[in-house]
């Protein structure tokens, strides 16, 4: 199962994610003409900016979906061919209940503020054999379309290098070598004999 992953560290909030994104939900499906429609398209993530790091926010397409659930005239559904929650925005009667319950605030107000619209995982653009417009335009590769058990196996083998480093330098530092109290000790040897 493929699903778009976020790799924290190389996100510059360049907003390339948000345009492509935008253009790709557009009527025309090319940027100058998007420019011109009315209303204008509208991205379904949008990148948030915190002094640590930059997140590009959008819809998880949780498996127990808040949205789809609190929805009161079922507009929210999953579309198991392309496993993803999905809006009928000519059922949704603009009640935001989804907008309240989404736990990644994922789901937005329309430009006219009257029905809400949220990531449909490009499921058109999948269906065609292409990458979501948001992981296929992603310049530092922040976004990528992946499968799942690749990224489990890497962050898997990540751990195992990181927990084997960690054990190696607390080996060393039981050791009293390269630790901070080893280092102040010979100092103070050294300063003992002149």
């Amino acid at each position: 199962m493929r699903r778009v992953v976020y790799d924290p560290l190389k996100c510059t909030a360049c907003k390339t994610c948000e345009l492509q994104c935008s253009v790709s939900h557009s009527r025309s499906k090319d940027l100058l003409s998007a420019i011109f429609e009315s209303p204008p398209p509208l991205p379904r993530l949008s990148v948030a900016w915190t002094p640590a790091v930059n997140v590009p926010v959008k819809c998880a397409h949780c498996e127990t979906a808040p949205c789809l659930l609190g929805c009161p005239v079922g507009a929210i559904r999953r579309d198991r061919g392309c496993d993803a929650v999905l809006i009928d925005e000519e059922r949704c009667i603009g009640c935001f209940s989804c907008v309240l319950l989404c736990p990644y605030g994922a789901v937005r107000l329309s430009f006219d503020r009257k029905r809400a619209y949220k990531c449909d995982g490009c499921a058109d653009r999948v269906s065609e054999g292409l990458e979501p417009a948001c992981a296929s335009s992603c310049p530092t590769g922040a976004l990528a379309w992946r499968e799942v058990e690749e990224v489990a196996r890497e962050k898997t083998a990540l751990t195992a290098v990181r927990d084997a480093a960690a054990l190696a330098r607390g080996g060393e530092l039981a050791a009293g070598e390269g630790s901070p109290l080893g280092a102040i000790l010979k100092m103070r040897e050294e300063m003992a004999r002149g």
